[in-house]
């Protein structure tokens, strides 16, 4: 979860530098690391399936 910190530390440094959206940038930066997150454990989930199909298959 470094990236998610990464999140916070640049959210603080664009408020200390004056950005007034800089809720909306952590927002949606947050998100789409979240959504990236589980596109992995998707993926490897999908993986995981197939690999279970073709060993049964395989028998």
């Amino acid at each position: 979860m470094e990236a998610l910190a990464s999140v916070d530390e640049f959210g603080e440094q664009l408020r200390l530098n004056g950005c007034v959206n800089h809720h909306f940038v952590s927002y949606m930066m947050r998100n789409s690391i979240m959504q990236a997150f589980m596109d992995m454990a998707k993926a490897e989930r999908k993986e995981e399936r197939r690999r279970k199909r073709a060993e049964a298959k395989a028998k």
